[in-house]
């Protein structure tokens, strides 16, 4: 058998229809208009949900965490959320009965320094920093969550350091896996609406219009994004970001392939050599950046493109795909996904030779 491909839904399917889409504009105006408005005060360490964030250095990075449970740990890596960790937080209660949950804010994001060099901002840098980070803490193997582009840094760390990794759970597409066509995706209707893309406020406007219901990020989230920006760690990361894209724009093409090899090397490993652990791809259904414009129906293409790259030398490969969910499937149906989270590695710790 070669991997295995389930469906679940706890909902009538549908399309992203005038429900949904009224949603996401509510979201984006709550963004862009409520926050101006007096709110509570967001909480020093930035936590939400009543979760309570710690601190450690690692490596000289001061880098905020959550840290919950006992028992094996299982170390999960957000997307490009400024937020960070955060994205997590309607997920970190329910594995933490079975767990030890360390949720961590990535070097760069959420309130965790800033890398000290442009070199530690890339997919290298951050999979170095996750290493640094399992060894601070004195981890060992790790079951390793990724969402998005944190994602493709747990994917590339699973690569370069599989007797660090114990399972693998990739949830969503997301910036370094294959693509999902030739068109534009069909969230890039909602990404037109935002600030410019090279402005501060591009991503937290991209965040809303990723979420598939104004429930997906309620007021307590904005508030604490909010908080996290208002620092001056991010306008100092924003200001570097945007001089570094310029030198690349004056450097050329040349420029581009130098900052891909690292994830072009990382590919072509897991081509020839194939995956050492068990791997659980976790996707939404209705996840509108791996949906092209162009298609009726969400076609997946670049989340079954990770399946057959991953799934070419081993059976230990399992997709799942929820119904009603998004690109933040996870917070929009957190039992449903923490069940099959669970599910995975008791099933892979009971049956450590099965195929």
């Amino acid at each position: 058998m070669y991997g295995a491909l389930s469906k679940t839904s706890s909902r009538r399917p549908r399309l992203l229809g005038w429900a949904a889409a009224t949603a996401a504009a509510l979201t984006l105006s709550f963004v862009y208009g409520g926050l101006q408005a007096a709110r509570p005060a967001a909480k020093p360490d930035g936590s939400i949900d009543g979760l309570t964030a710690k601190f450690v250095d690692v490596g000289g990075i001061r880098t905020r965490y959550y840290d919950y449970g006992q028992g094996e740990p299982i170390v999960m890596l957000h997307g490009g959320t400024r937020s960070g960790a955060n994205v997590f937080s309607r997920n970190i209660p329910g594995l933490a009965k079975r767990f030890r949950v360390l949720a961590m804010d990535r070097i760069g994001y959420g309130l965790t320094d800033n890398p000290k060099t442009s070199a530690d901002d890339g997919n290298e840098g951050q999979v170095r920093f996750v290493r640094a980070f399992i060894e601070t803490l004195k981890l060992g193997p790790v079951h390793l969550v990724g969402h998005s582009g944190g994602g493709a840094v747990a994917f590339y760390f699973a690569v370069e350091h599989p007797e660090l990794v114990k399972t693998l759970s990739v949830l969503a597409h997301g910036p370094g896996m294959p693509s999902l066509g030739d068109g534009p995706s069909k969230v890039q209707a909602a990404l037109d609406k935002c600030p410019p893309v090279e402005s501060f406020e591009h991503p937290t406007c991209r965040l809303a219009a990723l979420g598939h219901t104004a429930a997906t990020f309620p007021p307590e989230f904005w508030e604490a994004e909010s908080f996290m920006l208002s620092q001056p760690k991010w306008k100092e990361l924003y200001a570097r970001q945007q001089a570094a894209q310029a030198a690349r724009r004056q450097a050329g093409p040349a420029q581009g392939a130098r900052t891909d090899a690292y994830r072009d090397k990382m590919w072509e490993q897991a081509r020839s050599q194939g995956m050492k652990m068990p791997v659980l791809i976790y996707s939404g259904r209705q996840d509108t950046l791996d949906w092209e414009a162009r298609d009726p129906h969400s076609m997946m293409k670049g989340e079954l493109g990770f399946f057959d790259i991953v799934g070419a030398k081993t059976t230990r490969v399992k997709m799942t795909v929820v119904n009603e969910g998004g690109h933040f499937m996870y917070r929009e149906h957190p039992e449903q996904f923490n069940a099959d989270l669970i599910a995975f590695i008791e099933f892979w710790k009971n049956n450590p030779t099965a195929q």
